[in-house]
């Protein structure tokens, strides 16, 4: 592989637990119950789209915008908060580096979420290229931001590996011939057998990876 290409929430940032406490108090606030159903909604559209989709699935009188306005308040203070990446990424991240391989990030979330993240932990300048939320591509059900990141990269997506938590990312990211590797984090076991035989291998953590 000629570039490594990461997701960021679930795959190299613990970040789960941030956006389910923010669609909760969304919900509460709302006076609406909160519907099981739509991490998984909503988990491979982009920022733009879970937005629309809220707004018209539930009938909220809140513009676009103000949703995300919304979000916005109650996720940021959160994301600065974190300073480390899940176990063995950063190690992965210096060696990919030293070796000379570059490394992209393909995540539906916008850079006021990931920058603190990546700088708090000294992986920021690792990155050659950033594909995100606030680039107008489609959500993870298709595969324009893994495109998008590789051709930022200026690498094939053949010739690229994706390390990616979501089923239909990885289902996306194969189409255009790129090699996935599954990682795991706290998926229901069901989705987490399905998820293992759509990718090309999986990781329940990057301290597996031998290097």
């Amino acid at each position: 592989m000629q570039a490594v290409i990461f997701d960021f929430d679930g795959t190299i940032a613990d970040t789960g637990h941030i956006w389910d406490k923010v669609d909760r108090f969304f919900f509460e606030k709302r006076g609406i119950p909160f519907p099981e159903d739509y991490a998984d909604a909503i988990g491979t559209m982009s920022f733009d789209e879970g937005a629309i989709y809220t707004k018209n699935k539930y009938s909220l009188p809140d513009s676009v915008e103000q949703i995300q306005n919304e979000w916005n308040n109650y996720a940021l203070k959160a994301y600065t908060e974190i300073d480390s990446l899940k176990a063995g990424v950063r190690e992965y991240i210096f060696h990919l580096k030293k070796k000379g391989i570059k490394i992209g990030l393909a995540t539906a979330s916008n850079p006021e979420y990931y920058t603190p993240v990546l700088k708090k932990t000294q992986t920021f300048d690792c990155f050659d290229a950033f594909a995100h939320g606030r680039d107008g591509v489609r959500g993870k059900d298709y595969p324009d931001i893994y495109k998008l990141c590789a051709k930022r990269l200026q690498i094939e997506p053949e010739n690229c590996l994706l390390y990616e938590d979501v089923l239909n990312g990885i289902v996306s990211a194969k189409k255009i011939g790129m090699k996935v590797t599954a990682v795991y984090d706290n998926q229901p076991k069901k989705r987490w057998e399905q998820i293992k035989k759509e990718a090309d291998g999986f990781v329940n953590s990057f301290e597996e990876i031998k290097f």
